[in-house]
């Protein structure tokens, strides 16, 4: 399974401490990452990913009285394609 989100507390005008700290619970969940300049990709098992997300919500939202957060979600039975394979994909085409 892939995800990838973005999660702000609203009460924050810099957002580096934030991501840190979601990075920070996304290496204890074991799952691939990518760090992106509007969100995170991660890749794992269906378990890891939603705990990983879990986790980083968990996280922030004990600190913040306000997150917002979005998620986009792939999984697929078969075929299974890695983050850095469908990056590698299209960086192919040009």
């Amino acid at each position: 399974m892939m995800a990838e989100f973005a999660v702000v507390p609203l009460t924050q005008d810099h957002l580096t401490g934030a991501v840190a700290a979601a990075l920070e619970e996304i290496k204890k969940c074991q799952v691939h990452y990518q760090l992106g300049p509007m969100g995170t990709s991660l890749e794992g098992s269906p378990d890891q990913v939603f705990l990983a997300l879990r986790k980083c919500y968990e996280k922030l939202s004990h600190s913040n009285n306000r997150i917002f957060m979005t998620i986009t979600l792939d999984s697929r039975k078969t075929d299974s394609t890695a983050l850095a394979e469908m990056v590698k994909s299209v960086e192919s085409c040009f």
